[in-house]
Order: structure tokens, then C-alpha cells, then sequence
């Protein structure tokens, strides 16, 4: 890829988001080659994912994921609930979410790769769940409405932003009051070499964007969103860096 071996410092955000974009996009039209970081069903049920979930799911969106970790348990949605999935890939956990809640017109996935999206589009529609809309946009941008959501949900969306802090804001504003937030992260338990927090490569394996656990806490409080709580934060598949865990995260939007 052309943006293997760059300096962070020597590129704009839109270079590194464009360059994420890329990366990610080059997984769903090749899964099956080298990517610097863990891609794939093996991977996914190395992180959690139970095989007989897989086995019922769309081979071909199992074979792209690239996801921090499981964040499938600490996800519920009641009767009439709408979910948005940021960040969704392939579709995996999207698909998911719409075996295990049904009603998938009620869910909505967004991914900023062209060619991950489709992936996404084409997964839900062989799984049987086509009325499940996926947006093909920035993060920073959600499609949607003040207040629309119930739910949002994401699996290792953060790191990979060049402001991790506009993308929270613009989860806060979709959600509405009491709405949650839903995520797997890699976090860090220890400050990391600014070699590694430099490195573009770094960047693609969620490693360099990576905050301390306590940072990310307070930058979700910093933009709306109350009881915050790291249901869990252990050593997986994708956290290949000695300091780095993977957490699942939930926090509730705020009264405004």
C-alpha cells in the first residue's frame, strides 16, 4: 500500500482517515492477504465470536473481519429501539444484531470504505435481512437526524480517527437523551513509545490512536455521555503491543 511506513506527523487528518479508508478497503476486496493486523473468522472467534453463530452467517463477512474484539454481549435493544452500527465492516456484527433481535429494518450500519460497505449491503442481503441500511460516510457526518437513535454501537472505530473527539460528539447528537453507546477499543494501561504513536502502520492495527483507559473515559464524559463503564478490558487476538487491552465499553448519552 502507498502509505506503508509514514509518519503521522507528516500527514493531514483527511491524508490519514483517506488512508484508513484505503487500508480497510483493500481487506474487503483481499481478505486473504497480509494486512498487519488480524483479519478473518479465525480471528473472530479467537475474539469470542461462537462458531455456530458464524456457521448460520455469510462466509464472506466472517472472512473480513477486523474488529478490536466481542462487544456482542453488552449490546441490548428493546421492542422499537433503533441501532446504528459505526464503523461496521463487512457486516458481521450487523448481521448479528439482526439475528438476534430481529426486526432489521430497525437497524442501520455506517462504514466510511466504499468497498466495505458493499461487502456490508451484499452480507445482509444473502443473510436475509436487505431492509438493513448501510451508509457509505465519515463517521464525523452520520446521516441522521438530532435524537434519531436508541442505541449506537462500534468495534474499534476510535483509534482509527483522527478526532476521536468529533466522532463521540456526532454519536451524542443521533442518540437520543439516555440513548447508549456500545463499544469494543483497544485502550492502553501504560503510556506507549512515540515511535509506535507515530507510525501510519501503527495506526491501521488501532495501536498509535490508542488513548489511556482513564483518557477515554474522561473524552466520553468531555462530550455528553454519563455512566461510563468499562464492562471489561483484557488481552485479545488484536492486542499485540505489551501495554495495550481490549475494552468493552458502555456509556449513556447525557440530558441535554
Amino acid at each position: 500500500m502507498n502509505d506503508e511506513g509514514r509518519v503521522l506527523t507528516s500527514m493531514s487528518a483527511e491524508e490519514i482517515r483517506n488512508a484508513v479508508f484505503d487500508r480497510y478497503g483493500f481487506v474487503a476486496s483481499s481478505p486473504g492477504e497480509r494486512h498487519g493486523f488480524p483479519v478473518g473468522r479465525e480471528f473472530a472467534e479467537a475474539v469470542g465470536y461462537e462458531p455456530a453463530v458464524l456457521d448460520a452467517l455469510p462466509a464472506a463477512g466472517a472472512a473480513r473481519f477486523t474488529g478490536a474484539g466481542n462487544p456482542q454481549d453488552a449490546v441490548e435493544l428493546g421492542d422499537g429501539e433503533r441501532l446504528l452500527d459505526l464503523g461496521c465492516g463487512a457486516g458481521l456484527d450487523l448481521c448479528c444484531y439482526a439475528r438476534r433481535f430481529g426486526s432489521p429494518q430497525r437497524l442501520a450500519g455506517l462504514d466510511g470504505s466504499r468497498e466495505m460497505a458493499g461487502r456490508a449491503r451484499e452480507q445482509l442481503a444473502e443473510a436475509g435481512f436487505p431492509e438493513t441500511e448501510v451508509f457509505c460516510t465519515r463517521a464525523e457526518t452520520i446521516p441522521l437526524p438530532d435524537d434519531r437513535l436508541d442505541v449506537v454501537t462500534a468495534n474499534g472505530i476510535f483509534n482509527l480517527a483522527p478526532d476521536e473527539g468529533a466522532v463521540m460528539k456526532e454519536i451524542a447528537r443521533v442518540l437520543k437523551p439516555g440513548g447508549r453507546l456500545v463499544f469494543a477499543e483497544i485502550v492502553l494501561r501504560e503510556a506507549i513509545e512515540d515511535v509506535v504513536r507515530d507510525s501510519i502502520d501503527d495506526w491501521f492495527r488501532c495501536i498509535g490512536g490508542a488513548m489511556l483507559q482513564p483518557d477515554l473515559v474522561a473524552a466520553l464524559e468531555s462530550h455528553g455521555f454519563e455512566a461510563v463503564e468499562i464492562v471489561s478490558a483484557t488481552r485479545n487476538a488484536r492486542t499485540g503491543h505489551a501495554a495495550s487491552l481490549c475494552a468493552v465499553v458502555r456509556a449513556v448519552r447525557g440530558d441535554d
